[in-house]
C-alpha cells in the first residue's frame, strides 16, 4: 500500500470529518470554500488508500453491562511484539499497544459483562510470555477518542462544523442500556452504522432489507438517541502525528473530577478515565512528536492544580485502536465491532 501524499485541502478535509463525520460534501464544501465533488474524490482516494474510515462509536449500554478495564502487562522470556501478536487472538480487546516504561504492553478490555471481563483478563495470564497483569477497572470515562481534533481548521470553520453536526459534549460514558430493548430493525441499522457511519439510508436499506423510508427513520433515531456516534479513524502517523502517549496521574484527595475536566479540555487528549488505582486518572493522547509531548507535559499539565505526580509512557506500536486493526504500512484493517447485547 502506497502512503497517500497529502496537501492542505486533504488535511482540512480530514479536520472537517473529525468534527462532522456524516456531513454531506455540499455542506462541508460550503464551510471549507471547496468544490463538493472534489472533496468526495479526495475522501474516496484516502479511503481506498486505507488511511481514513468513518466507523460508529457504539454507546456502551448496547454492547456491555460492564465498564472497560485498562490492563498493563509485564512479560518474560519473549519480545513484547511476540506477546502482543498472541494477545490479538483474545476476545473483547478494544485496544492493544506496545509502550515504554515498566509494563511493556497495554490493552483495554471491554467485554459484554463483568463475568466476561473476568474471563478475558484471566485468559491473559495463560498467554505464553505474560508474567504479570495489572488490571485497572475504569470507574468513569469522561472522554473517548471521537472528539480528538487535529486542529487543521480556523475557529470559525470549526464552530460551523460543530453546529452542522449538532455536536454535544460527550459527557461521562456509562454502560446504561437503552430504556427498552432495540428492535430487530434498530439492531440491523446499528450494525450497519458501526461498520460505516457515512452510510446513506438507501445503502442501509439495501443491507438490512428495510424499506428506504423505514431505514431513513430508524437511522435518524439511532443517531439521535446516541446509540451510535459517527467517528473518523485515521492512520495518524501518515498525518504527521507520530507520538501517542499514556499518562497516569496522581492527584490530591478530592481533585480527581477537576483534573479530569481540565484534561478533557486539552486538544491533545483522546481519553480521560478515572480508574481504580493509587494513580486514579489515566489519559491517552496524540501529538506530532516527542518534543511536542515534552511541551505538553511541561506546559499544559503543569498548569493543572491538584496534580501530585505524572507517569508518562509513549506508545511504541499500536496495532489496534478502538476495535480497529491498523498497520503503518498497510493502513487501516479489520474492524472488530463489539457484538450487540
Amino acid at each position: 500500500m502506497t502512503r497517500p501524499l497529502l496537501d492542505e485541502l486533504d488535511r482540512r478535509l480530514i479536520g472537517a470529518l473529525h468534527l462532522a463525520p456524516r456531513a454531506t460534501w455540499d455542506d462541508i464544501g460550503e464551510i471549507l470554500a471547496a468544490d463538493a465533488s472534489t472533496l468526495k474524490r479526495r475522501y474516496d482516494r484516502l479511503h481506498e488508500a486505507r488511511m481514513v474510515r468513518v466507523i460508529g462509536q457504539a454507546d456502551w449500554g448496547i454492547h456491555s453491562t460492564a465498564m472497560p478495564v485498562h490492563v498493563f502487562l509485564d512479560i518474560t522470556g519473549e519480545s513484547p511484539l511476540a506477546v502482543l501478536h498472541r494477545l490479538r487472538g483474545l476476545p473483547h480487546l478494544q485496544l492493544l499497544a506496545q509502550i515504554s516504561g515498566d509494563y511493556p504492553l497495554y490493552a483495554v478490555v471491554h467485554a459484554p459483562s463483568e463475568a466476561a471481563t473476568s474471563e478475558a483478563i484471566d485468559r491473559m495470564f495463560s498467554v505464553p510470555g505474560v508474567r504479570r497483569v495489572n488490571a485497572l477497572p475504569a470507574l468513569s470515562t469522561l472522554r473517548r477518542g471521537r472528539t480528538w481534533d487535529p486542529q487543521f481548521l480556523t475557529d470559525t470553520e470549526r464552530a460551523e462544523l460543530l453546529k452542522l453536526a449538532g455536536a454535544r459534549p460527550e459527557g461521562t460514558a456509562t454502560a446504561t442500556p437503552p430504556a427498552k430493548p432495540l428492535s430487530e430493525a434498530e439492531r440491523g441499522v446499528v450494525a450497519e452504522l458501526l461498520r460505516d457511519s457515512r452510510a446513506s439510508a438507501a445503502s442501509v436499506s439495501r443491507a438490512t432489507g428495510l424499506a428506504t423510508s423505514t431505514a431513513h427513520r430508524v437511522v435518524r433515531r439511532v443517531l439521535d438517541e446516541g446509540w451510535v456516534k459517527p467517528r473518523l479513524e485515521i492512520v495518524s502517523e501518515w498525518l504527521g502525528f507520530q507520538t501517542a502517549f499514556i499518562l497516569r496521574l496522581r492527584v490530591a484527595p478530592g481533585a480527581t473530577p477537576e483534573v479530569m475536566h481540565r484534561i478533557d479540555q486539552l486538544p491533545q487528549t483522546r481519553l480521560a478515565a478515572h480508574v481504580a488505582s493509587d494513580m486514579p486518572v489515566l489519559a491517552t493522547g496524540l501529538v506530532t512528536d516527542r518534543s511536542a509531548l515534552a511541551r505538553f507535559v511541561d506546559a499544559e499539565l503543569a498548569r493543572i492544580p491538584g496534580l501530585l505526580g505524572v507517569s508518562v509512557a509513549v506508545m511504541l506500536a499500536e496495532p489496534r485502536r478502538y476495535w480497529l486493526d491498523r498497520d503503518l504500512t498497510a493502513g487501516l484493517g479489520t474492524f472488530h465491532a463489539p457484538a450487540l447485547l
